[in-house]
């Protein structure tokens, strides 16, 4: 199968060499053997044999026309903006559509969050585009949230110097507004979750107007096995589950996978994941037809949904009762009480399912889950007054409170102990044991200290404390090329003639900048570091890779 290149000799060689042929052209096969076998004549590269089967049932059997060795990787996302396919946001566009790719697999870090948002706003106001698509380079992960790194550097600089450092603050304060743009989008937001998200990154696809899942799908908000809690909106998601599921999700940090995402309310659609691909063929098509129709026409790409919540699948349907029963409980020790109590059952099934949620649970930081739980309550309490009649509030704003909520509670808590040691393992890939925490079991977290990480009034002078989340304003779709609809547009200043603010928009292309706060960041690293090498010490220190980029 490898081809044989073979050097060509000078034209003076080929005449001596065939000279020599002529003469001795009557002795043994051996000389000549001997005289083709010269440098002049040898090939350059030694011939390689491969053994394979001979049908092409044989276990062996390699197919002549298929590649050799190895598939051809990306050939899904080819012919993106970036030909090398390693930027952190990978984008590709034609008439009518609009295509995203994550292509990050450790998680979200400032600035691919900046990237994503900026380039999310420049599809929303762009009249050419009827819909945008979302989804991560293959095999994925889809999205993993917040990257534990830089939530561990935030967590050690806040130890160090007592406040959480710039670029920190903005990495948090950036992540719930992404997680606030992608709910509220104007448009269509197609999200198809390929392969394992975690926490804010699964809130992300959960938040979408058209969220998909697929056979490779899976879900997961494990933060608090981390010593943190769940943001960019996951406990805004969670509070909308039924039967106490988002409880069950945050507390013991258990995946949900396939068909079961769907039934559990996390995703919308059964979505293939050929579904984008073949959406960006027909997406020119979207512009013949109105918005309402448009919308219309995504839905014809969600198929059927197959049988889930089997005994077998990662969320047995005979549990969800037990769950409804356990985490309907006012505290985690009254909830894993309860669980021990269910698991007294002679199913094999339902015992077995306790029993990991159980250890899970005793797994996780103390103090994580007391405010989780404090978290996802209140979010339920905040949505309970959108579906008042009337409503005391709307949809948006409940989102913005428990945006707000979440920011409050992890800026305190990434300057507690339990953050440093749960990061710090979460980094290393290494599973915290029981009773590894600042606070040794669940009963030794006390009410007063759940309310002053939910405290009303950030701290800023105390510990660096942003101010209260709230969402800034967005521009809507420019009329500036269009000179006689300019007046028209909500923004419109008679005094200027523009219809945007150009200073408002200048402070936001700073904001929104990929290099926010990266010479404050590159600083505090090697501070940390300081003139040490940390191979000195045979360790290989997160910080290594934080530093490159």
């Amino acid at each position: 199968r490898q081809a044989i290149y073979w050097s060509i000799p000078e034209p003076s060689q080929v005449a001596m060499a065939a000279a020599v042929l002529v003469r001795h052209i009557r002795r043994p096969v051996a000389r000549l053997n001997e005289i083709v076998g010269t440098s002049a004549f040898r090939p350059t590269e030694a011939v390689r044999r491969i053994r394979t089967g001979y049908f092409a049932e044989d276990a062996d059997f390699v197919d002549p026309d298929g590649p050799l060795l190895a598939q051809r990787q990306g050939d899904r996302w080819r012919y993106m903006d970036d030909p090398t396919l390693a930027s952190s946001v990978l984008e590709r566009n034609n008439v009518g559509m609009g295509m995203l790719v994550l292509n990050r697999p450790k998680g979200l870090d400032l600035p691919l969050i900046n990237d994503l948002y900026v380039r999310l706003r420049n599809l929303e106001v762009n009249s050419l585009k009827r819909f945008v698509g979302l989804t991560a380079n293959d095999p994925g992960p889809f999205c993993m949230g917040l990257d534990p790194q830089e939530l561990l550097l935030a967590a050690t600089v806040a130890k160090r110097y007592g406040r959480l450092p710039k670029f920190s603050r903005a990495l948090l304060w950036h992540h719930q507004e992404l997680a606030h743009l992608v709910a509220d989008f104007r448009k269509p937001l197609v999200c198809q979750m390929s392969g394992l998200s975690a926490n804010g990154g699964a809130a992300l696809a959960c938040l979408a107007s058209f969220s998909g899942a697929h056979e490779d799908s899976e879900v997961a908000f494990d933060s608090c096995q981390a010593g943190v809690v769940p943001m960019g909106g996951a406990t805004h998601v969670l509070a909308g589950l039924s039967w106490n599921l988002g409880e069950f999700l945050a507390l013991t940090g258990r995946p949900v996978r396939g068909a079961d995402v769907v039934y559990a309310g996390l995703l919308k659609h059964w979505i293939a994941p050929e579904a984008l691909p073949f959406l960006e063929l027909t997406a020119e098509k979207h512009l013949e037809v109105s918005e309402t129709d448009s919308r219309g026409l995504l839905d014809e790409h969600s198929l059927p949904l197959p049988d889930g919540l089997g005994d077998h699948d990662s969320l047995p349907k005979k549990v969800i009762p037990v769950l409804q029963r356990a985490f309907s409980k006012e505290s985690v020790p009254e909830i894993l009480i309860a669980l021990r109590k269910e698991g007294l059952v002679r199913d094999a099934i339902i015992s077995s399912f306790v029993d990991d949620c159980i250890e899970r649970m005793e797994r996780a930081s103390p103090l994580a889950l007391h405010v989780t739980l404090q978290l996802i309550r209140r979010a339920r309490a905040v949505l309970n007054d959108v579906r008042a009649v009337p409503p005391k509030r709307s949809r948006e704003e409940a989102l913005e409170e428990n945006l707000r909520l979440e920011l409050r509670a992890q800026q305190r808590l990434l300057c507690s102990e339990d953050a440093m040691i749960g990061l710090h393992a979460r980094c290393l890939g290494r599973e915290m044991a029981k009773g590894g925490w600042s606070r040794r079991g669940l009963i030794d977290v006390t009410a007063d200290e759940v309310k002053d990480v939910l405290k009303s009034k950030p701290s800023h002078f105390v510990s660096g404390e942003t101010e209260d989340f709230v969402v800034h304003e967005r521009s809507e779709i420019s009329l500036s090329s269009h000179p006689r609809l300019r007046q028209y547009h909500p923004e419109f200043d008679p005094s200027t003639g523009l219809d945007h603010d150009p200073a408002w928009m200048q402070s936001e292309v700073k904001r929104w900048s990929t290099e926010l706060f990266a010479e404050e960041r590159r600083r505090a690293i090697h501070e940390l570091l300081g003139s040490a090498d940390p191979a000195l010490y045979g360790q290989a220190r997160y910080t290594r890779s934080v530093a490159g980029g």
